[in-house]
């Protein structure tokens, strides 16, 4: 029968013939009900799905945005601790790759997990010197980069300039007493997967020794400290075929000693280079052409947050400097650690409160009093974020109304100062150490309203910074992951 689970309706009759009994038919009404609760629950169901979805897409774009942290869902600890010899860092993708200057001048390039910080692979770059290096000698050239026109592959420049620690251990570059300048310098191409060294190819001898690279589009991009500026030169990441080489006027610093100087070269967008010297050059990426000039007065803090032009700033204001934009600003640059673009063409300056500016015009957008020292600023959600050692300040990005601000003490507890603000892409990170430099503090807070989400507090910490997306600890020599 087919009514088995349905109410019945039976009439007790003693009589032969009385009919059957039938089913008890639902309202149609209770019916149509049914049906819409139905129909709503699957929409309901379907927009989760969606909006599921739409977090992890938006997430995962956020993760491909420089500066932004891993995901920090609950308080971080110190998860395990870089090679005592590494140099520097680079993230690539899940991996964390450790540039290695090893006490007998050899460099090595290590590979981990950046989640577990189990070791993978290494890397040989270059070999210990022969004969070796006199006592308390160093070398100090090493550096590593990648670009998202070469896949798997990031790109290292290894040179042979030795200093000399000073006897109270400073780094390498410290003293210059006994220093030799580098006599030639080398490129290796490493595949990030495995470690091989798929291509090396020479990066300069004699007077042109290369120092400083970036990798642009499927070029490298290389340059050498001379007398009278700076030789800049681009290779086929690949081949090391040569295909242009210009000289860029970025005023004196030559000599053996230039060594001791800071060169780089920065990425403009995706068809352009900055060369940093004394002064800075912007060149066009396929031929050299030089596309402008930051002047040699002037100082670059990196790029405007879309990479289309160079920050500068010179003499109390600030200079934008792309392909066919040259905008004048008031105020100092403020260094931007992480935007999510929720605030297109907005770049910031300081001086007598906040300033914000379109990054295309140079026209103001608005001026905020309340953040009168600003030393860093994150812009998430369409909100601006920003510091000055002693308060977080919160503001509308489009309109510089203050939404919410916290003093380091209530933030981080008394006695710390705030050192940096950063983001994983959903809460706003505080970091902070005490005015005795043996205490670091990392809080978590709702970047809508500053309430906070979660605290690590570790003793005995010299520093702690955002680098390369990592949270790193430095406690003494040592240098520990916070996961």
């Amino acid at each position: 029968m087919d009514t088995v689970g349905r109410p019945l309706v039976v009439e007790l009759d003693d009589e032969p013939d009385a009919p059957a009994p039938r089913p008890v038919r639902e309202p149609r009404g209770r019916r149509w009900w049914v049906a819409l609760l139905l129909v709503v629950a699957l929409v309901l169901v379907v927009a989760q799905v969606v909006a599921d979805a739409r977090e992890r897409d938006q997430n995962a774009a956020l993760a491909l945005v420089p500066g932004v942290l891993v995901p920090l869902a609950v308080a971080p600890q110190p998860a395990w601790r870089l090679d005592a010899d590494t140099y520097d860092v680079t993230v690539v993708g899940a991996q964390l790759l450790e540039e290695r200057l090893l006490p007998d001048g050899s460099m090595l390039l290590t590979s981990r997990d950046g989640t577990t910080g189990s070791p993978g692979w290494t890397a040989s770059l270059l070999a210990a010197p022969d004969p070796p290096l006199p006592p308390a000698a160093a070398r100090y050239g090493l550096d590593c980069t990648d670009g998202p026109a070469l896949p798997r592959r990031v790109v290292c420049l290894m040179h042979d300039a030795t200093a000399v620690r000073t006897r109270d251990g400073d780094a390498a570059g410290s003293s210059t007493a006994t220093s030799e300048p580098a006599t030639r310098a080398e490129i290796a191409v490493v595949d990030t997967a495995t470690g091989t060294v798929t291509d090396r190819y020479p990066a300069g001898s004699g007077d042109t020794v290369a120092a400083a690279l970036a990798v642009v589009g499927g070029t490298v991009v290389l340059a050498a400290p001379q007398p009278d500026g700076t030789s800049v030169w681009s290779l086929d990441a690949t081949t090391g075929e040569e295909r242009w080489r210009v000289h860029a006027d970025t005023g004196s610093g030559g000599g053996w000693l230039r060594w001791g100087a800071e060169v780089r070269v920065v990425p403009v967008g995706d068809d352009a280079v900055a060369v940093l010297g004394g002064g800075a050059e912007l060149l066009d990426a396929a031929d050299g052409a030089t596309l402008g000039s930051a002047g040699v007065l002037s100082t670059v803090q990196g790029t405007t947050p879309d990479g289309r032009a160079l920050v500068v700033e010179v003499e109390g204001r600030t200079r934008l400097v792309g392909r066919d934009l040259d905008v004048d600003l008031d105020g100092n640059p403020v260094p931007v650690t992480f935007d999510d673009a929720s605030a297109p063409a907005l770049t910031l300056t300081t001086g007598g409160g906040l300033r914000a500016w379109d990054v295309t015009s140079g026209e103001s957008r608005w001026h905020a009093t309340a953040a009168v020292s600003t030393r860093e600023a994150v812009v998430l959600t369409g909100r601006v974020h920003v510091h000055d050692g002693n308060e977080v300040t919160t503001l509308d990005a489009r309109t510089g109304v203050v939404l919410w601000d916290a003093s380091a003490t209530e933030l981080l507890g008394e006695d710390l100062r705030v050192t940096g603000v950063a983001t994983d892409g959903v809460r706003l990170v505080v970091t902070g150490i005490d005015r005795l430099g043996s205490r670091a503090v990392v809080v978590a807070v709702d970047p809508a309203d500053g309430a906070p989400v979660w605290r690590t507090e570790v003793p005995d910490a010299a520093a702690v910074a955002d680098i390369e997306g990592l949270l790193l600890l430095w406690t003494g020599d040592d240098v520990a992951v916070l996961r």
